[in-house]
Protein backbone atom coordinates (compact mmCIF):
# COMPACT_ATOMS: atom_id res chain seq x y z
CA UNK A 1 0.00 0.00 0.00
CA UNK A 2 2.89 2.51 1.01
CA UNK A 3 4.24 2.07 -2.88
CA UNK A 4 0.34 2.39 -4.19
CA UNK A 5 -0.22 5.59 -1.72
CA UNK A 6 3.36 6.75 -3.22
CA UNK A 7 2.82 6.22 -7.03
CA UNK A 8 -0.70 8.25 -6.36
CA UNK A 9 0.70 11.24 -4.92
CA UNK A 10 3.36 11.08 -7.26
CA UNK A 11 0.85 11.26 -9.90
CA UNK A 12 -1.48 13.54 -8.30
CA UNK A 13 1.68 16.07 -8.34
CA UNK A 14 2.44 15.43 -12.11
CA UNK A 15 -1.35 16.31 -13.10
CA UNK A 16 -1.20 19.56 -10.98
CA UNK A 17 2.23 20.72 -12.33
CA UNK A 18 0.65 19.88 -16.11
CA UNK A 19 -2.10 22.10 -14.94
CA UNK A 20 -0.63 24.53 -13.90
CA UNK A 21 1.73 24.61 -16.96
CA UNK A 22 -1.67 24.60 -19.16
CA UNK A 23 -2.66 27.56 -17.31
CA UNK A 24 0.43 29.77 -18.01
CA UNK A 25 -0.04 28.45 -21.52
CA UNK A 26 -3.52 29.67 -21.80
CA UNK A 27 -2.84 32.85 -20.28
CA UNK A 28 0.21 33.51 -22.45
CA UNK A 29 -2.06 32.89 -25.45
CA UNK A 30 -4.46 34.92 -24.00
CA UNK A 31 -2.01 38.09 -23.11
CA UNK A 32 -0.48 37.53 -26.97
CA UNK A 33 -4.24 37.61 -28.43
CA UNK A 34 -4.95 40.81 -26.32
CA UNK A 35 -1.42 42.66 -27.18
CA UNK A 36 -2.28 41.72 -30.87
CA UNK A 37 -5.81 43.19 -30.43
CA UNK A 38 -4.29 47.00 -28.78
CA UNK A 39 -1.20 47.50 -31.47
CA UNK A 40 -3.99 46.72 -34.40
CA UNK A 41 -6.50 49.55 -32.82
CA UNK A 42 -3.64 51.89 -32.43
CA UNK A 43 -2.31 50.95 -35.80
CA UNK A 44 -5.97 51.45 -37.51
CA UNK A 45 -6.59 54.01 -40.66
CA UNK A 46 -9.80 53.65 -41.93
CA UNK A 47 -13.15 53.22 -40.16
CA UNK A 48 -13.46 49.49 -41.81
CA UNK A 49 -9.84 48.71 -40.42
CA UNK A 50 -11.55 49.97 -36.40
CA UNK A 51 -14.68 47.94 -37.16
CA UNK A 52 -13.29 44.28 -38.15
CA UNK A 53 -10.55 44.90 -35.35
CA UNK A 54 -13.05 45.44 -32.51
CA UNK A 55 -15.20 42.69 -34.08
CA UNK A 56 -11.93 40.10 -34.28
CA UNK A 57 -11.22 40.95 -30.26
CA UNK A 58 -14.93 40.34 -29.28
CA UNK A 59 -14.99 36.88 -31.34
CA UNK A 60 -12.36 35.87 -28.89
CA UNK A 61 -14.45 35.75 -25.90
CA UNK A 62 -17.94 35.01 -27.79
CA UNK A 63 -19.33 33.60 -30.53
CA UNK A 64 -21.89 35.78 -31.74
CA UNK A 65 -20.92 39.35 -32.04
CA UNK A 66 -22.29 42.90 -34.13
CA UNK A 67 -20.94 46.51 -34.20
CA UNK A 68 -23.51 48.81 -35.15
CA UNK A 69 -22.43 52.67 -35.54
CA UNK A 70 -24.96 54.91 -34.30
CA UNK A 71 -26.06 58.44 -36.25
CA UNK A 72 -28.91 60.83 -36.39
CA UNK A 73 -30.97 58.31 -33.88
CA UNK A 74 -30.54 55.00 -36.05
CA UNK A 75 -28.02 52.57 -35.85
CA UNK A 76 -26.70 50.73 -38.40
CA UNK A 77 -25.34 47.32 -38.96
CA UNK A 78 -21.25 47.23 -39.96
CA UNK A 79 -19.82 44.38 -39.16
CA UNK A 80 -20.73 40.91 -37.89
CA UNK A 81 -20.02 37.04 -37.60
CA UNK A 82 -22.04 34.06 -36.74
CA UNK A 83 -25.80 36.17 -36.55
CA UNK A 84 -26.91 35.97 -40.07
CA UNK A 85 -27.65 39.51 -40.58
CA UNK A 86 -28.58 41.32 -43.92
CA UNK A 87 -25.75 43.90 -44.54
CA UNK A 88 -28.07 46.98 -44.47
CA UNK A 89 -29.69 46.32 -41.56
CA UNK A 90 -30.84 49.26 -39.21
CA UNK A 91 -32.99 50.05 -37.08
CA UNK A 92 -34.26 53.49 -34.91
CA UNK A 93 -32.78 53.49 -31.53
CA UNK A 94 -35.64 53.13 -29.58
CA UNK A 95 -36.45 49.76 -31.26
CA UNK A 96 -35.00 47.92 -28.62
CA UNK A 97 -35.14 48.81 -25.07
CA UNK A 98 -31.68 47.29 -24.25
CA UNK A 99 -30.25 49.36 -26.58
CA UNK A 100 -31.96 52.61 -25.43
CA UNK A 101 -30.79 51.39 -22.26
CA UNK A 102 -27.16 51.30 -22.63
CA UNK A 103 -28.01 54.66 -24.82
CA UNK A 104 -29.38 56.29 -21.84
CA UNK A 105 -26.93 55.49 -19.31
CA UNK A 106 -23.77 54.69 -21.52
CA UNK A 107 -23.55 51.66 -19.44
CA UNK A 108 -23.61 48.36 -20.65
CA UNK A 109 -26.49 45.89 -21.12
CA UNK A 110 -28.25 42.51 -20.20
CA UNK A 111 -31.24 41.38 -21.85
CA UNK A 112 -33.29 39.03 -22.97
CA UNK A 113 -33.10 37.84 -26.95
CA UNK A 114 -36.30 39.33 -27.16
CA UNK A 115 -37.86 41.66 -30.09
CA UNK A 116 -38.63 44.37 -27.80
CA UNK A 117 -35.38 44.23 -25.90
CA UNK A 118 -33.42 43.83 -28.84
CA UNK A 119 -35.25 44.55 -32.09
CA UNK A 120 -37.06 41.41 -34.26
CA UNK A 121 -33.64 40.68 -36.63
CA UNK A 122 -31.40 40.08 -33.38
CA UNK A 123 -34.28 38.02 -31.05
CA UNK A 124 -34.15 34.16 -31.29
CA UNK A 125 -36.77 31.55 -30.74
CA UNK A 126 -35.74 30.06 -27.21
CA UNK A 127 -34.96 32.01 -24.31
CA UNK A 128 -31.31 33.51 -24.40
CA UNK A 129 -29.33 36.73 -23.21
CA UNK A 130 -27.64 39.31 -25.41
CA UNK A 131 -25.34 41.95 -24.23
CA UNK A 132 -25.24 45.76 -25.25
CA UNK A 133 -22.22 47.58 -24.78
CA UNK A 134 -21.87 51.22 -25.59
CA UNK A 135 -18.74 52.29 -27.02
CA UNK A 136 -18.52 56.51 -26.70
CA UNK A 137 -16.49 58.99 -28.18
CA UNK A 138 -15.76 61.61 -25.68
CA UNK A 139 -19.65 61.89 -24.40
CA UNK A 140 -21.47 60.87 -26.88
CA UNK A 141 -22.73 57.10 -28.27
CA UNK A 142 -21.32 56.72 -31.17
CA UNK A 143 -21.86 52.62 -31.87
CA UNK A 144 -22.75 49.65 -29.83
CA UNK A 145 -21.55 45.74 -29.63
CA UNK A 146 -24.01 43.25 -29.78
CA UNK A 147 -22.71 39.79 -28.23
CA UNK A 148 -24.88 36.26 -27.50
CA UNK A 149 -24.05 33.26 -26.93
CA UNK A 150 -25.12 29.72 -26.29
CA UNK A 151 -22.68 29.30 -22.86
CA UNK A 152 -21.66 32.00 -20.27
CA UNK A 153 -20.14 35.56 -21.58
CA UNK A 154 -17.82 36.39 -19.82
CA UNK A 155 -18.63 40.18 -19.44
CA UNK A 156 -15.79 41.95 -18.06
CA UNK A 157 -13.28 41.10 -21.56
CA UNK A 158 -16.15 42.02 -23.53
CA UNK A 159 -16.50 45.83 -21.40
CA UNK A 160 -12.55 45.64 -21.46
CA UNK A 161 -12.36 45.33 -25.36
CA UNK A 162 -15.16 47.88 -26.01
CA UNK A 163 -13.42 50.14 -23.52
CA UNK A 164 -10.51 49.87 -25.59
CA UNK A 165 -11.83 50.69 -28.64
CA UNK A 166 -13.74 53.47 -27.60
CA UNK A 167 -10.34 55.13 -26.30
CA UNK A 168 -8.45 54.77 -29.50
CA UNK A 169 -11.47 55.91 -31.47
CA UNK A 170 -11.69 58.98 -29.11
CA UNK A 171 -7.66 59.67 -29.78
CA UNK A 172 -7.78 59.10 -33.46
CA UNK A 173 -11.25 61.59 -33.88
CA UNK A 174 -9.06 64.48 -32.53
CA UNK A 175 -6.07 63.39 -35.19
CA UNK A 176 -6.59 65.16 -38.99
CA UNK A 177 -8.00 61.92 -40.27
CA UNK A 178 -10.22 62.67 -42.94
CA UNK A 179 -12.12 59.77 -42.85
CA UNK A 180 -12.80 58.85 -39.18
CA UNK A 181 -16.11 56.86 -37.58
CA UNK A 182 -18.17 59.48 -35.59
CA UNK A 183 -15.68 62.86 -36.23
CA UNK A 184 -16.02 65.28 -32.70
CA UNK A 185 -18.67 67.85 -33.28
CA UNK A 186 -18.17 71.50 -33.91
CA UNK A 187 -19.54 73.56 -31.37
CA UNK A 188 -22.71 74.49 -33.70
CA UNK A 189 -25.02 73.30 -34.03
CA UNK A 190 -25.50 70.80 -30.95
CA UNK A 191 -27.51 67.60 -30.97
CA UNK A 192 -30.66 67.89 -28.75
CA UNK A 193 -29.93 66.32 -25.10
CA UNK A 194 -32.29 63.26 -24.55
CA UNK A 195 -34.21 63.76 -22.59
CA UNK A 196 -33.59 62.43 -19.01
CA UNK A 197 -35.58 61.03 -16.16
CA UNK A 198 -34.38 61.66 -12.54
CA UNK A 199 -31.84 61.06 -11.22
CA UNK A 200 -30.08 64.53 -12.57
CA UNK A 201 -27.02 62.93 -13.07
CA UNK A 202 -25.21 66.47 -13.98
CA UNK A 203 -26.14 66.83 -9.65
CA UNK A 204 -24.89 63.85 -8.36
CA UNK A 205 -21.05 63.31 -6.55
CA UNK A 206 -19.11 60.94 -8.64
CA UNK A 207 -19.46 58.54 -5.68
CA UNK A 208 -23.84 58.82 -5.79
CA UNK A 209 -23.47 58.23 -9.37
CA UNK A 210 -21.79 55.13 -9.74
CA UNK A 211 -24.15 53.73 -6.66
CA UNK A 212 -27.13 54.78 -9.55
CA UNK A 213 -24.84 52.98 -12.24
CA UNK A 214 -24.97 49.73 -10.20
CA UNK A 215 -28.31 49.98 -9.22
CA UNK A 216 -29.91 50.32 -12.91
CA UNK A 217 -27.35 47.21 -13.88
CA UNK A 218 -28.79 44.84 -10.47
CA UNK A 219 -31.94 45.85 -11.53
CA UNK A 220 -31.79 45.08 -15.58
CA UNK A 221 -29.97 41.57 -14.41
CA UNK A 222 -32.28 40.67 -11.76
CA UNK A 223 -34.99 40.89 -13.91
CA UNK A 224 -33.99 39.06 -16.49
CA UNK A 225 -33.00 36.00 -14.67
CA UNK A 226 -36.70 36.02 -13.04
CA UNK A 227 -37.73 35.76 -16.62
CA UNK A 228 -34.93 33.12 -17.77
CA UNK A 229 -35.55 30.99 -14.70
CA UNK A 230 -39.43 31.05 -14.80
CA UNK A 231 -40.57 32.08 -18.22
CA UNK A 232 -44.00 30.16 -17.46
CA UNK A 233 -44.94 31.93 -14.68
CA UNK A 234 -43.89 35.23 -16.05
CA UNK A 235 -46.40 34.43 -19.23
CA UNK A 236 -49.03 33.55 -16.62
CA UNK A 237 -48.33 36.84 -14.34
CA UNK A 238 -48.95 38.92 -17.71
CA UNK A 239 -51.59 36.99 -18.99
CA UNK A 240 -53.48 37.04 -15.65
CA UNK A 241 -52.42 40.37 -14.69
CA UNK A 242 -50.83 39.28 -11.51
CA UNK A 243 -47.17 39.19 -12.32
CA UNK A 244 -46.64 39.62 -8.35
CA UNK A 245 -48.27 36.43 -7.65
CA UNK A 246 -46.65 34.04 -9.71
CA UNK A 247 -43.04 35.95 -9.12
CA UNK A 248 -43.93 37.01 -4.92
CA UNK A 249 -40.59 35.43 -4.18
CA UNK A 250 -38.40 36.34 -6.63
CA UNK A 251 -39.39 40.11 -6.36
CA UNK A 252 -39.50 39.77 -2.75
CA UNK A 253 -35.83 38.58 -2.84
CA UNK A 254 -34.61 40.97 -5.39
CA UNK A 255 -36.51 44.24 -3.38
CA UNK A 256 -34.42 43.34 -0.46
CA UNK A 257 -31.33 43.33 -1.88
CA UNK A 258 -32.12 46.32 -3.74
CA UNK A 259 -33.33 47.88 -0.28
CA UNK A 260 -30.31 46.68 1.25
CA UNK A 261 -27.34 47.96 -0.98
CA UNK A 262 -29.00 50.87 -2.98
CA UNK A 263 -31.69 52.82 -0.75
CA UNK A 264 -28.87 54.20 1.01
CA UNK A 265 -28.55 57.70 -0.68
CA UNK A 266 -31.66 60.14 -0.92
CA UNK A 267 -31.33 60.29 -4.49
CA UNK A 268 -31.75 56.63 -5.22
CA UNK A 269 -34.64 55.97 -7.05
CA UNK A 270 -36.22 52.15 -7.32
CA UNK A 271 -34.86 50.93 -10.28
CA UNK A 272 -36.35 47.36 -9.91
CA UNK A 273 -39.51 48.73 -9.77
CA UNK A 274 -38.76 50.28 -12.94
CA UNK A 275 -37.58 47.64 -14.59
CA UNK A 276 -40.36 45.35 -13.81
CA UNK A 277 -42.48 47.48 -15.50
CA UNK A 278 -40.76 48.35 -18.54
CA UNK A 279 -39.79 44.06 -19.15
CA UNK A 280 -41.67 42.29 -16.84
CA UNK A 281 -44.79 44.30 -17.14
CA UNK A 282 -44.24 45.38 -21.19
CA UNK A 283 -45.00 48.75 -19.78
CA UNK A 284 -48.28 48.39 -18.22
CA UNK A 285 -48.80 48.38 -14.16
CA UNK A 286 -52.12 47.23 -14.09
CA UNK A 287 -49.66 43.41 -15.18
CA UNK A 288 -47.99 43.86 -11.56
CA UNK A 289 -51.00 43.03 -10.02
CA UNK A 290 -53.19 44.28 -7.47
CA UNK A 291 -50.93 42.75 -4.46
CA UNK A 292 -48.16 44.20 -5.87
CA UNK A 293 -46.31 46.50 -3.22
CA UNK A 294 -44.90 49.43 -5.37
CA UNK A 295 -42.28 51.48 -5.50
CA UNK A 296 -39.29 51.32 -2.97
CA UNK A 297 -38.95 54.69 -2.67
Amino acid sequence: MHALDQALDTLKLEFDAACSQTARAARAELTKDLNQFVRRLRQYQTENEWVSTLLDGASRFVRQAAIFELKNGTFFLRAETNLGLPADLSFPLNAGAAFMTATETKDPVMALRTSAEVTPALSQPASGTAHILPILNGDRVVAALFASDGELVDANALEMIAGIAAVVLERKANSDLHRQIAPPQSSTPKEPAAPRSLPPWAALSGGDRELHLKAQRFARVAVAEMELANPEGCKAGREQRNLYLYLKQEIERARATYRQQFITVPSMVDYLHLELLRTAAEGDDSKLGADYPGPLV
